[in-house]
């Protein structure tokens, strides 16, 4: 073990031309494959789109790629950018540091040629249309449902699949004025409400990029993210081409990470508005009070501006009836992802305790070992955070806190999804490199990896083996292998000499 890490370390500090080239190389690759992907067109891995206009993006060739085709380049695509992030952290770590503003530009570009072809890797961006839908024309998306829609006739609640269109919605009201503004730009198209509601993410991630680099003050920092941030092939594909809302919702909570310490009071607006748009950004809530515990005044008005954004942006919901939002949280928090190391504990426990007690523990279980985590990580992180450099107008106790609760809650909530992890990779380009970088982009790879091809429709046996595998088998052992890394990691940075 320790003369691999020799190995990498000699990799990163002698081989740098190497490895940066050879990073980008990867990196090239993994989006290439992600948009040939997309541009093979309607598949196991993207829905259908109706109603057109065809001269809109995004665009495909219709081929009507195999399922085997599609999951081929999609775990292509990741394996490739997974590898081209590992050399690009080696390389920066030993002193590579390529023109920030060349790769933010490529980023630009490749998070433009996301949106141009067809979303990918769930159906989830049609629910999102549902839901805008049903809001612009008199509805209650906590309520009503996509099905309710196609009852009606209506064309865009008829696109929806499995198994959502029962589902109300989970998502803040900032979500629903987002959606309600994609829906009436799109009407009854599906296909040209997705297209704003990806076009508003792409725009989301590549301002959260500009935050990031403005937050930090050199070159390699701002390499940094550029390389682990916009031109990452990982969250081009479930932060940009999924149409997924958080790269929107996380865009906000990044300019609260970085207003904080100049004005609480906006840091307190914009995270409230993340929390209004999805509810588990309240981690970004406590990285922020952590950043402002030695300022007790500030730390009253961005918790005070934060509580009374969130509650004027509720309001209209229960308003409306819509008070059923939270009791849908609920039922979703029992919810165990099969790819998550608490699976493995579903069925002993239920056998034992009955269905609901095993969750309600599942769910305890969870918010301990968080804890835990977050407790063993934390030398490992608020160190690379008070290495990090940020300009002096950035908390780095802020940022290392809003990276580490991220990174804990990734490796040990019981219901976890890919694209969740947008929220984790944006703390963690602002503080330096460390043992936790790998830890995040082996949950991410691996969390990719299960949930390809995505849509919940009928697949050839030899592909449904294989996602079955990687997301039931493979995706909970390799949680156990990060969260035995993260204590690795923790109890050698805690008998490590802190360095004066």
């Amino acid at each position: 073990m320790t003369g691999v890490a020799a190995r990498l370390r000699a990799l990163g500090a002698d081989g740098l031309p190497g490895a940066g080239k050879a990073a980008l190389a990867f990196l090239a690759a993994g989006i290439g494959l992600l948009l040939a992907a997309g541009l093979l067109g309607t598949s196991a891995a993207a829905p259908p789109l109706p109603g057109g206009p065809g001269w809109l993006p995004p665009y495909d060739l219709g081929t009507g790629p195999s399922a085997g085709l599609v999951t081929g380049l999609l775990l292509g695509s990741a394996l490739a950018g997974a590898v081209g992030l590992g050399l690009a952290m080696l390389a920066l770590r030993g002193g590579w540091a390529p023109d920030p503003r060349r790769l933010t530009i490529a980023g630009a570009v490749a998070a433009a040629a996301a949106v141009l072809v067809p979303p990918m890797g769930s159906a989830d961006h049609l629910v999102y249309a549902a839901y805008g839908r049903l809001t612009a024309t008199g509805g209650n998306p906590y309520l009503d449902t996509a099905a309710d829609l196609a009852r009606s006739g209506d064309p865009v609640g008829r696109a929806v699949e499995a198994p959502w269109q029962d589902t109300p919605s989970v998502y803040g009201p900032v979500a629903t004025a987002e959606q309600w503004l994609a829906a009436k730009i799109g009407g009854t198209s599906a296909h040209t409400t997705v297209l704003v509601l990806t076009l508003i993410g792409a725009a989301a991630f590549v301002l959260t990029g500009l935050l990031l680099q403005r937050a930090v003050r050199t070159r390699e920092a701002r390499a940094r993210v550029a390389l682990l941030w916009s031109l990452n092939p990982l969250l081009l594909f479930v932060g940009v081409n999924a149409g997924h809302i958080d790269a929107f919702a996380v865009a906000l909570a990044v300019g609260a990470l970085v207003a904080v310490r100049r004005s609480p009071v906006l840091a307190g607006v914009l995270v409230g508005l993340a929390c209004a748009t999805k509810i588990t950004l309240g981690l970004f809530v406590l990285a922020l009070a952590w950043g402002l515990r030695h300022r007790r005044r500030d730390l009253a008005a961005m918790l005070g501006t934060g509580l009374a954004v969130g509650v004027l942006a509720y309001l209209p919901v229960y308003a409306a009836g819509g008070g059923d939002a939270f009791a849908q949280m609920r039922e979703n928090s029992k919810l165990v992802s099969l790819a998550m190391p608490l699976r493995l504990a579903v069925h002993p426990l239920e056998s034992a305790l009955g269905a609901d007690t095993a969750r309600n523990l599942i769910g305890l279980v969870g918010y301990v070992t968080l804890a835990l985590v977050a407790w063993l990580l934390a030398p490992v992180v608020m160190r690379a955070a008070a290495r990090g450099p940020l300009r002096d107008g950035v908390s780095a106790d802020a940022a290392g806190a809003a990276a580490l609760l991220a990174l804990a809650w990734l490796l040990t909530a019981p219901y976890s999804l890919p694209w969740y992890d947008v929220a984790a990779w944006a703390p963690f380009v602002l503080v330096a490199a460390s043992g936790a970088d790998g830890l995040l982009l082996g949950r991410t790879t691996v969390l990719v990896c299960a949930y390809v091809p995505g849509r919940v429709v009928p697949l050839p046996h030899a592909v449904d083996s294989l996602a079955h595998t990687l997301r039931a088998s493979v995706g909970p052992y390799a949680g156990i292998a990060l969260l035995l890394g993260a204590l690795w990691l923790g109890l050698r940075a805690r008998r490590a000499p802190v360095a004066a």
